[in-house]
């Protein structure tokens, strides 16, 4: 993730400010803009019909973001030229709204404000050692029922957050407020992520070289707890012990080398690893993909999974736990054959798994990962935006 200015970036999909006879001017407003929250709005600004405006923040120390980040923006806000004020204002999980509603100039507080959930603080899982801070969670909620659309990036996703805000608001010693939840149910919706797919075509647009000799297992997701790295490299050594031909790809980000998962890796599976650590290139990270037989996932927490959607485009078999949105991720038809029990015997279930892969079922499965392409459904989250309008 290549970090951006220190000051908000300004990033417009016109070349003016203003926009002609029925195209809105919508300002999205990212204060952790990095990876998928980035890629999001650069793929919606090159796909809207509609300008779209990016007002951001590096994507760093997530806890002052949402604390503090607003209080830029508001600066930034009463710099805006009159005749440039947005119609429509998109924010992600990241934007404290109900104090952007509070402080922002007065011409701007009435503009309808969406918020898109990539992630939420309310259900979102913590590590076993870290410390539990409530506040995020009301950020989100405060924030969700301030704005005039709630959108989620899942089904389960939504669901998740429902059902936190009722278990959060239950700590509340008295006064609790009724039917929030309900509320927030009936007001918010569903929109999944978008992926600009033309990169992932360049690269299939050149011969393939899949190793022969043995099937490559990618593993291509964050390391840290909710991802859980550990029982990804115990599967893996679990199948090198049972002699089982294999490679392995395992590019998720990491921020500390040290960790004891990635440590494991390095010195268990030596050279059944054809690359370990995170693609800089997003070009050489499209190239792994497409040289990978199997997508791996062993994530005890995912709200989309574009990792995995990626995949599937590049032509990986996906081997995934049967819960989270990895179930509405892929039809039902697919889920005996690719979705696997989260308390089995992993190993196990990859061994079976490689030893006959379903190689026919790649063109079904790049269909699955394409009905997220923008150019698909740009127009959708266009049509939400202009109804609020």
């Amino acid at each position: 993730d290549e970090p951006v200015a220190a000051n908000s970036t300004i990033n417009d999909s016109s070349t003016s400010g203003t926009s002609s006879e029925g195209r809105l001017r919508i300002l999205a407003i990212e204060p952790y803009y990095g990876l998928s929250h980035r890629t999001f709005l650069e793929g919606y600004q090159r796909f809207s019909t509609h300008s779209v405006e990016v007002w951001s923040l590096p994507p760093r120390a997530w806890k002052w973001r949402m604390r503090g980040a607003v209080y830029h923006f508001v600066e930034m806000a009463e710099r805006i030229d009159p005749r440039e004020t947005p119609h429509v204002i998109l924010a992600s999980d990241y934007l404290n709204v109900s104090d952007w509603r509070a402080l922002a100039p007065k011409r701007l507080r009435d503009v309808p404000v969406a918020i898109y959930f990539h992630e939420n603080q309310l259900s979102y899982p913590l590590a076993d050692d870290a410390p539990i801070d409530h506040q995020f969670g009301w950020i989100n909620l405060s924030s969700a029922l301030t704005a005039d659309l709630v959108l989620f990036n899942s089904e389960f996703h939504r669901q998740e957050f429902l059902h936190a805000v009722d278990q959060g608001l239950r700590r509340m010693p008295d006064y609790v407020p009724q039917g929030v939840a309900s509320r927030l149910d009936a007001a918010s919706g569903v929109f999944p992520v978008g992926i600009d797919f033309e990169p992932h075509r360049e690269v299939l647009a050149r011969p393939l070289q899949r190793n022969a000799s043995s099937p490559v297992i990618l593993w291509n997701h964050r390391w840290e707890y909710d991802k859980d790295p550990n029982r990804m490299v115990e599967a893996l050594i679990g199948l090198k012990r049972r002699g089982v031909e294999f490679h392995a790809i395992l590019c998720g980000q990491i921020v500390d080398r040290s960790t004891s998962a990635y440590v494991k890796a390095s010195s268990e599976l030596g050279d059944r690893i054809l690359h370990q650590g995170f693609y800089s290139d997003s070009r050489d990270y499209l190239k792994a993909l497409a040289q990978a037989d199997v997508v791996l996932s062993t994530a005890k927490h995912e709200f989309f999974g574009v990792s995995v959607v990626e995949a599937l485009y590049m032509g990986c078999l996906p081997v995934l736990p049967n819960a989270l949105s990895y179930v509405e991720l892929l039809p039902k038809r697919l889920h005996e054959e690719f979705l696997y029990p989260p308390d089995c015997e992993l190993t196990s279930f990859l061994e079976s798994f490689i030893a006959d892969l379903p190689v026919d079922r790649r063109a079904e499965l790049r269909a699955v990962a394409s009905q997220f392409d923008w150019s698909r459904i740009a127009g959708t989250l266009d049509q939400r935006l202009e109804s609020l309008v």
